[in-house]
């Protein structure tokens, strides 16, 4: 939808949990030792819902 351009009213998601679900799975199985995997987990999935608000993510 925010391809389309022109709404009368901006499109944005909220996928907290969505973002943080894989995160926290890699983070459980090893705190320390996933620690930076984890947080590249977030950082490229808060990306890619930044991407899709602007409707310019590509799946």
């Amino acid at each position: 939808m925010n391809r389309i351009g022109n709404l009368p009213w901006p499109l944005s998601f909220s996928y907290g949990r969505a973002m943080q679900s894989a995160a926290l799975q890699l983070w459980a199985k090893d705190p320390g030792g996933n620690f930076a995997q984890a947080q590249a987990t977030v950082h490229g999935r808060a990306t890619a819902n930044g991407m899709a608000a602007l409707g310019k993510w590509e799946g």
